[in-house]
């Protein structure tokens, strides 16, 4: 149990307070096919320094120290340490579809908001269910899974309703969404899913039949799965979604998957990434990426991949304009996220950086914030972004209707801990348990949530 001395729901600018910032994972989400990694920081909170923990997820014998953590398995509850401070973050308890926005309380309830129709009001199943563990999203549904190992959705389009002998089912383990479809991962290793049939709503019988699945990632057009073999498999639209070439097919030491629109890449334990599908859409690897055997991270955005090397440095490919030089000479990129056409990066020094095709205004990041070197952690929507400073600001840039502009609700933006992305809006969680949105406001990015004023918190609360 986390004692009051090192929960961050007491003043975390006491002496030698330990301070954890960034938003914990969700499978599926913004732009429902962008891959993405989950970057946390831990800081001395009088300095605001880096500052090494240990990061262990509850139930885990094993953990790791460091300053910074990617988050792998955001619906566990994840313990911070440093000396005799601690601090419990709660599992990821906000995400986004393309028009509404839902929070899962700490009470095991969910709230959603935005537009109606595609998820932002709750029907009544969903309002009496009181464990829920997890949330996820596709374009215009949401997904639910409970404690009982059963799944619940409601929104718009075919995954907005779960088949009855789906439902009827409780050994579910995970649930990812994509645009139009939601999978389902059972205890047992196979998978089910449902949504639109021709992108991935419906299983192919030889991989209906697999008992070793351990993950799924879905694309606009179809799912690639990781099995426990480290062999990958995928299925969707034939016409859109690639089919797996042969000698990806044979490898055996896959560890990360990544979809852009019409496209997968896979990241494999030697640090080779290897890709399939459209080459508009980041499926052709270039041989001078492909040769390389330092790669650790790769994202998405719609139509290219960027990847991180071991060395700081970046890479990229597909359709996306050449990486400008102030981010290619960098050797001090720590983490890379996409948004709809380009990426956002965050440097070592606490600098951000972007790029994109000529259509994005993520490119057109405000001077005040390029001069900022106190950034620790950094999310995308579809046309904006925002960074999170290690004070506890937050500032954003892009589309201003779509959540790059503050102004209206700046003065909220403070002692935050994280930000989290719709297709459009932003949700910022503050340490106080308040709840802020901004962007596009008929799809959730309304101000403050009164409606969720602490009923939910970024780490748990202290015991009594």
């Amino acid at each position: 149990m986390p004692d009051k001395k090192g929960d961050l729901s007491l003043n975390i600018h006491a002496k030698g307070q330990l301070l954890v910032m960034g938003a914990r994972g969700n499978r599926g989400g913004l732009g429902n096919f962008y891959t993405r990694s989950w970057r946390l920081v831990a800081l001395d909170a009088s300095t605001l320094n880096p500052l090494n923990v240990t990061w262990q997820y509850v139930g885990d014998k094993q953990s790791v120290t460091g300053s910074a953590f990617f988050d792998v398995r955001p619906y566990d509850e994840l313990m911070v340490s440093s000396g005799q401070k601690r601090i419990t973050l709660n599992p990821s308890n906000i995400v986004g579809t393309s028009f509404a926005l839902c929070a899962r309380l700490d009470s095991g309830k969910v709230h959603a908001w935005g537009y109606a129709d595609a998820g932002g009001t709750l029907p009544e199943p969903i309002k009496e269910a009181k464990d829920v563990v997890e949330l996820s999203a596709a374009m215009g549904a949401f997904a639910i899974r409970r404690a009982l190992g059963n799944v619940l959705a409601w929104g718009h389009y075919a995954n907005g309703t779960v088949p009855e002998d789906i439902a009827q089912l409780d050994t579910i383990v995970a649930v990812s969404g994509s645009t139009y479809v939601f999978v389902a991962l059972l205890e047992s290793g196979r998978i089910v899913a449902w949504g639109r049939p021709e992108m991935g709503g419906e299983l192919p019988t030889p991989i209906a039949e697999l008992t070793d699945i351990t993950q799924a990632s879905g694309g606009q057009y179809g799912f690639a799965a990781l099995r426990r073999t480290g062999n990958v498999v995928c299925w969707g639209y034939d016409s859109q979604s690639p089919h797996l070439p042969a000698d990806i097919a044979l490898l055996t030491d896959i560890t990360r998957l990544a979809c852009s629109t019409h496209a997968f890449a896979v990241l494999r334990n030697n640090g080779q990434v290897r890709a399939w599908g459209s080459e508009h859409s980041g499926g052709e690897v270039p041989p001078d990426v492909a040769g390389l055997r330092d790669i650790v991270d790769v994202a998405s955005c719609s139509s290219a991949f960027a990847a991180r090397r071991s060395n700081g440095t970046l890479v990229a490919w597909g359709h996306i304009p050449p990486m400008p030089k102030a981010i290619a000479r960098r050797n001090d990129i720590v983490h890379v996220i996409g948004s709809a056409t380009g990426f956002v990066v965050l440097c070592s020094d606490g600098a951000v950086l972007a790029w994109a095709d000529g259509t994005s205004e993520i490119n057109n990041i405000p001077p005040d914030i390029l001069q900022l070197r106190d950034i620790v952690a950094i999310n995308a929507n579809q046309h904006a972004a925002v960074a999170l400073r290690s004070n506890g600001v937050v500032v954003a840039w892009g589309r201003e209707a779509d959540g790059g502009d503050t102004s209206a609700i700046k003065h909220l933006l403070s002692d935050v801990r994280a930000v989290y992305g719709g297709g459009d809006t932003f949700v910022a969680l503050r340490a106080d348990r308040r709840v802020v949105a901004w962007g596009n406001a008929a799809y959730g990015g309304n101000g403050e949530q009164k409606a969720l004023y602490r009923l939910i918190g970024y780490a748990k609360a202290p015991a009594r």
